[in-house]
């Protein structure tokens, strides 16, 4: 699962610079990412009325309910020095019954996200289907394999030449039963999935390709393009070949 959290700008800079290493959410009634979000799941943080411009992992979630008062001034005490919320936050807050404490790991900043549909102050969103990426994301540390004829007819992908870009640990044996972790591949106007690598064969086990290379009229000589976002998950796009 994914999720978009929409932060004001001062909060934002906090994430990114490390001194907010906590992302809260209190309110009245239980809105998402209240009994939502799982470790691990990954957030894309939006600047309110901005762009985006991070990301980062759920490491570890507290849900809490029947708040009183009391216990958000409670709350403060024990959690602001991680969550950075100003006097005025709190104080907005002071009536919610639903509480939800994010802790965040392997923050990274972004330039692009997931797009999305007029948010009408919605702050923040899980993406219960695949989401379609905004915008291709250029990278200096992007890497690249040729789409073939025999890719295509076949609905795959061949990473032989580039393997060595993967982590070690995404290299599985042939069968479904020998599969290695996971790379999660978030595909430009497509949907996000998840697959290892046939190490025998150099090819992605995920063989369901068809629909994304007809949508983008994908031919022999295109580049798969892989950007990384961090060590196991990657933004892949199709670029033109010179033909």
């Amino acid at each position: 699962m994914l999720h978009v959290a929409v932060l004001l700008k001062p909060y934002l800079d906090a994430v990114l610079d490390g001194r907010k290493t906590v992302e809260c959410r209190l309110t009245i009634q239980p809105r998402v990412p209240y009994d939502a979000i799982e470790p691990g799941e990954r957030i894309y943080f939006k600047q309110s009325a901005g762009p985006y411009r991070a990301t980062a992992r759920a490491e570890h979630i507290i849900f809490e309910n029947d708040l009183t008062p009391k216990r958000v001034a409670q709350l403060q005490l024990d959690y602001n020095d991680l969550v950075c919320g100003e006097p005025r936050f709190w104080n907005a807050k002071r009536n919610s019954r639903f509480a939800t404490f994010i802790w965040l790991k392997d923050v990274q900043a972004i330039d692009t996200g997931p797009a999305l549909r007029p948010l009408q102050g919605v702050a923040w969103v899980r993406l219960d289907e695949v989401p379609v990426w905004k915008t291709p994301r250029p990278a200096n540390d992007s890497f690249q394999t040729e789409l073939t004829l025999g890719n295509l007819q076949n609905n795959s992908i061949n990473v032989r030449k580039i393997v060595d870009c993967f982590p070690k640990n995404s290299i599985g044996g042939p069968t479904k039963l020998e599969a290695a972790n996971p790379l999660t591949l978030i595909l430009h106007d497509g949907p996000t999935i998840e697959t290892d690598i046939v190490g025998c064969k150099g090819i992605l086990r995920y063989r369901i390709w068809g629909t994304w290379f007809k949508k983008h009229g994908a031919k022999p000589g295109d580049r798969i393009v892989f950007t990384p976002i961090d060590e196991t998950t990657y933004f892949v796009a199709i670029a033109r070949g010179s033909g």
